[in-house]
């Protein structure tokens, strides 16, 4: 898998840190959350887990925003709240050219992502998968 596809994977699985409200309303949890993320790329497998401080600031940025700031490449290209999460399109140009199809849902203090998509060009797209979970472990970092 390339770098690029790694780093979104992951800074992917660090947006399900963004927990999505019962609302329809876009809300962020501070504190220490651990992450599981599993991606694959065709028949590459990627695997990353740890955990991640959700300071002040990001939990006021928007999830929208935490998405687009993934890569200045990618953007969502739609994104609504409805009974399940958080579903979104996130279309990437440039390196690498793709799109991911995806759902965020929150239960409690737990998160899961589940997207579907491609990258590659639009005569040879290469399937991505991508799922990843959090939970959060403390309200604080320290």
């Amino acid at each position: 898998m390339g770098s690029k596809m790694k780093i979104i994977c992951a800074c992917i699985a660090v947006s399900v840190l963004a927990p999505v409200a019962a609302q329809a309303e876009e809300s962020v949890s501070p504190g220490l959350w651990s992450y599981e993320a599993r991606a694959a790329m065709g028949p590459i497998p990627m695997n990353d887990a740890g955990t991640h401080c959700v300071d002040p600031a990001f939990a006021d940025s928007s999830f929208e925003a935490m998405l687009n700031d993934i890569n200045p490449d990618c953007q969502v290209a739609d994104g609504a709240y409805e009974g399940a999460g958080y579903r979104f399109t996130l279309q990437c140009t440039g390196a690498p050219t793709g799109e991911l199809k995806g759902l965020l849902s929150m239960s409690g203090d737990t998160a899961q992502l589940n997207a579907t998509g491609w990258t590659g060009t639009a005569e040879s797209q290469v399937p991505v998968i991508v799922s990843a979970s959090a939970k959060k472990l403390s309200p604080t970092c320290s």
